[in-house]
């Protein structure tokens, strides 16, 4: 059995909405184990019977196209991935003055990781990022997650590449709950 995170996008916005107890019930009834979510923003973990993590994103893409009539994209990773997300966040606060969120924007491949990086140092702006993984790296300012340039440029980008936002929060809380299973 492998531990996997499985992170879907767009739940809970917009008009799609999946409860995460009904969630948890799609995936044990689909034969996964151990399936816990967090949060309601469509955050689950679970061991599946195998190590592939392509061929359980696909099905659990299937499995919720079936159920809700729509498909809802998902992005996989390994808890050993969400381990090393949630460790030192790369990215220095700008002002110790201020309040800040630290976001990962989790990215299906490496490659399209690194293209949205390389699009987030073009921008005129002074807001940091990094690379870690298959995620972007980014701060913003609280009260203002949706206007930074690096937010606008990751929303205008999950046009063209499969990319979910997670606060730094989600993946430690993440990553506390599979050590602790």
């Amino acid at each position: 059995m492998a531990k996997f995170v499985l992170f879907l996008r767009g739940v809970n916005v917009g008009g799609v909405k999946i409860l995460m107890k009904d969630l948890a019930a799609l995936l044990s009834d689909a034969g996964y184990s151990q399936v816990k979510t967090v949060l309601a923003s469509g955050n689950a973990i679970l061991e599946a019977p195998h190590d592939n993590a392509s061929v359980l994103r696909e099905h659990c893409e299937a499995l919720l196209a079936q159920h809700y009539s729509r498909a809802i994209p998902c992005l996989v990773f390994t808890a050993a991935d969400v381990h090393e997300l949630a460790g030192d966040f790369p990215v220095q606060l700008p002002d110790a003055n201020h309040e800040y969120h630290r976001y990962l924007s989790l990215c299906s491949s490496q490659e399209d990781a690194h293209q949205l990086h390389l699009a987030a140092m073009a921008l005129d702006s002074v807001q940091q990022t990094a690379l870690r993984g298959r995620s972007l790296c980014w701060v913003s300012p609280k009260g203002q997650s949706l206007d930074t340039p690096v937010a606008k440029l990751v929303a205008a980008q999950s046009r063209k590449y499969l990319i979910t936002t997670r606060n730094l929060n989600t993946l430690v809380k993440l990553s506390t709950i599979i050590r602790a299973q």
